[in-house]
């Protein structure tokens, strides 16, 4: 009689959902080919489906007592333990062969399942929160929101406690960038902590080398509700789209992204073409000559770099976009953390196309290498 295993997340797998989802569909594809599986999500009533089929059983169960806005704003769930509980009675009788806890802030969820079950966790930090929490306080201050980046530090100071308490609680824990894992690793006993780097499912085949000749366009892909995505288009719409326009007549950059309707309102009125929220970007991709990724705060790994690099697209990157994954600046991407850098990158690649094709190439190549399910 084959095993189960419970994975426990905030998000419902899905391997072409944003990037906390594709990070949960490769727990959730690794732990399937193990034996069954049982997916408890702890969320709310607005979760999504997956678009795709989800291996094993799914579980939802809704939030717990009404969180303090800072914690809702740094993803720190407060679970309906008694609701779990209840779940766990329709799993299968054995104690399961790993119970997997996907992301620090659904850690709270252990409370509610059998006691024997708590000996075999584990858990996929994914990214490391407290840095996160304060790159965030960071970019918070720079758009002048003082409230803001004081929450951000909280729940920083916030993280900072629970993942001490991580180190010590599980056995094994998972963060997706080396230098992450050797930060924290330095922390804990040796061993414990490991490197996983994100794995994706590419949606179909790569693309082409080169989209046809014509109008030039940049594409950059990410949700704007999240902060450092949405500093990324304010950086873009303030600073680099315009000197794009000037440096390359005709140009047109995409934005595709779904957008809180205030930050929505900005994009429509900007030189930036949005799309808005995009289920398949695979003709997006197919338009564009390059991907960008200005992402100047947030922490982990960016799949948006691993999906360029699947649809064999070039990628100008900050040094933070392409932190932990690899990357040898001039081969595997152009790196460029300033606005002159960043639109003089964007200019090489498209006025250069060996050039785009050869950094296109080396990118899909390392995709292959360490980052294809």
């Amino acid at each position: 009689m084959s095993g189960w295993s419970l994975l426990i997340s905030p998000i419902v797998p899905d391997a072409r959902g944003n990037g906390l989802a594709r990070r949960a569909w490769m727990w959730a594809h690794e732990l399937s080919r193990a034996g069954d599986l049982v997916t408890l999500v702890i969320g709310s009533g607005d979760i999504a489906p997956a678009s795709n089929k989800l291996p094993g059983r799914l579980a939802i169960v809704p939030p717990g007592i009404r969180r303090p806005k800072w914690k809702k704003a740094i993803g720190w769930s407060m679970p309906d333990l008694a609701a779990i509980r209840q779940a766990c009675t329709a799993f299968p009788a054995s104690i399961p062969d790993r119970v997997f806890v996907f992301r620090l802030g659904v850690a709270p969820a252990l409370e509610g399942l059998p006691t024997p079950w708590l000996d075999r966790v584990e858990i996929d930090l994914d990214d490391w929160e407290s840095a996160r929490c304060f790159s965030s306080a960071k970019l918070s201050l720079r758009s002048g929101s003082l409230w803001r980046a004081a929450q951000f530090v909280v729940g920083g100071l916030f993280y900072r406690k629970r993942e001490r308490w991580a180190l010590e609680k599980f056995p094994v824990v998972h963060i997706s960038a080396p230098n992450d894992a050797a930060a924290l690793g330095a922390r804990s006993e040796p061993g414990r902590v490991r490197a996983t780097p994100s794995r994706i499912a590419g949606p179909g085949c790569p693309l082409a080398d080169c989209p046809p000749n014509g109008r030039p366009s940049i594409l950059f892909v990410g949700t704007l509700g999240y902060l450092p995505n949405r500093d990324a288009a304010d950086w873009l719409m303030k600073d680099i789209q315009p000197r794009l326009a000037r440096s390359l007549p005709g140009v047109t950059v995409t934005v595709a992204g779904d957008a809180p309707e205030r930050i929505g309102a900005r994009l429509i009125e900007s030189e930036l073409d949005w799309r808005g929220y995009v289920p398949d970007l695979r003709d997006l991709y197919r338009e564009a000559t390059i991907a960008i990724a200005p992402l100047r705060g947030g922490s982990g790994t960016k799949i948006k770099i691993l999906e360029a690099w699947f649809y064999r697209r070039a990628v100008v990157a900050t040094s933070h976009a392409v932190r932990g994954l690899g990357v040898i600046p001039g081969c595997h991407a152009l790196v460029a953390d300033t606005t002159e850098e960043f639109v003089d990158a964007c200019r090489r690649l498209i006025e250069d196309r060996a050039l785009r094709e050869r950094v296109a190439a080396e990118g899909h190549a390392l995709f292959l290498a360490h980052h294809m399910l």
